[in-house]
């Protein structure tokens, strides 16, 4: 494949449980080294879709930077990418202007609407800024320079496109009344899509946003699932600790209008905190893309579980369900097919009207 990327997610990494997590984390460069060589892939580009650390603080952002620099060496990577999540966010220096404002776009109509008017004014978009800080500083001492509205784009060249991987941030509101819900926002959504459509060489989005649709603020969720599938390829979720993969068959009636396979989003598994919730399977996923003639030929997704009992990693290719595939065909039409979960009888139905050309 042309171009193979990792996605891991929720490592929730903090000093007092390292100890735990590292009995995972130790075999997992080796068992991702030999899986990529196994499946015959390039040399990966890594996603970290959020929650890093555990609750923002720059000591744990010492045990990440040292497991992302142990992985790069590892895998010889070809570049990281991240995205903060809500646990990336230091509770103890939040700003209460960050509080007041998601409980106001949770409970009030037109709490977005003050949102935005308060985003615009830099003194309140940098307070709200400042409860991520050790991240932010983190994202510096790797290169990275976040754009006035919190997003940011690493783009690489891949088969005669600009392939971008773009960097939202769905976590500098935050309320710990309200945790579970994370908000994008349309200036920072409107910024990052005019970014990537004024490049002049074709290409193709793949966006890393910790926060996945159903965890936005209710009352800005079709906005930004609108947006998002305008211009994302690929989507990076993390945030619900579950593997999900799926693709939005409906993005063109929201609207829209690039070439191409409707968006595939990936939702990951983590390396989470064992000893806290040792309900959760540790795991991460591969996606591998080819192109051909400056469009998608192939997606695949892989992924990848750790056995407890085991200590191992492992996917199962006898339940015949991974890995996912996105399939476009080299001739006029398109010919998507999906091997995994999650595909029902309306959205093949769906996709069949839209062959025909009556489901515009």
């Amino acid at each position: 494949m042309d171009f193979c990327l990792v996605h891991l997610s929720d490592f929730h990494l903090r000093t007092s449980t390292q100890a735990e997590t590292d009995k995972v984390l130790s075999s997992l460069s080796a068992d991702l080294k030999a899986r990529i060589e196994s499946l015959d892939l390039p040399a990966p580009h890594i996603a970290l879709s959020g929650d890093l650390a555990y609750g923002g603080r720059d000591e744990e952002y010492a045990i990440v930077e040292n497991f992302v620099d142990n992985l790069v060496d590892s895998l010889h990577a070809r570049s990281t990418s991240f995205c903060g999540g809500n646990h990336d966010v230091n509770w103890s220096v939040l700003a209460p202007l960050s509080t007041e404002m998601m409980n106001e776009m949770v409970e009030k109509r037109g709490g977005v609407a003050a949102t935005e008017s308060r985003y615009a004014v830099d003194e309140d978009r940098e307070a709200m800024k400042a409860g991520m800080g050790p991240y932010y500083s983190f994202l510096e001492r790797h290169g990275v320079k976040s754009e006035r509205d919190l997003y940011y784009i690493r783009s690489h060249t891949v088969a005669n496109l600009e392939l971008n991987l773009v960097s939202l941030n769905s976590a500098y509101l935050f309320s710990r009344k309200y945790n579970y819900h994370g908000y994008v926002g349309l200036p920072q959504l409107r910024a990052a899509e005019s970014s990537v459509s004024s490049q002049r060489e074709p290409s193709f989005n793949i966006t890393l946003v910790h926060h996945p649709l159903e965890a936005i603020v209710p009352s800005s969720q079709e906005e930004t699932k609108r947006r998002l599938f305008a211009f994302s390829d690929v989507i990076l979720n993390g945030h619900v600790h579950s593997p999900r993969v799926s693709v939005e068959y409906t993005a063109r009636m929201l609207g829209r209008t690039r070439d191409g396979p409707p968006p595939v989003i990936s939702c990951a598994r983590c390396v989470f905190d064992e000893a806290n919730d040792p309900t959760v399977s540790s795991g991460y996923s591969i996606i591998g893309i080819d192109f051909e003639y400056e469009k998608v030929a192939a997606i695949k997704v892989w992924e990848v579980e750790f056995d407890k009992q085991k200590g191992s990693w492992y996917y199962d290719e006898r339940k015949q369900t991974y890995p996912m595939v996105v399939k476009m065909s080299s001739g006029s039409g398109d010919d998507i097919e999906r091997v995994g979960p999650k595909v029902t009888d309306a959205e093949r139905s769906l996709l069949g009207r839209w062959k025909k050309g009556r489901a515009e």
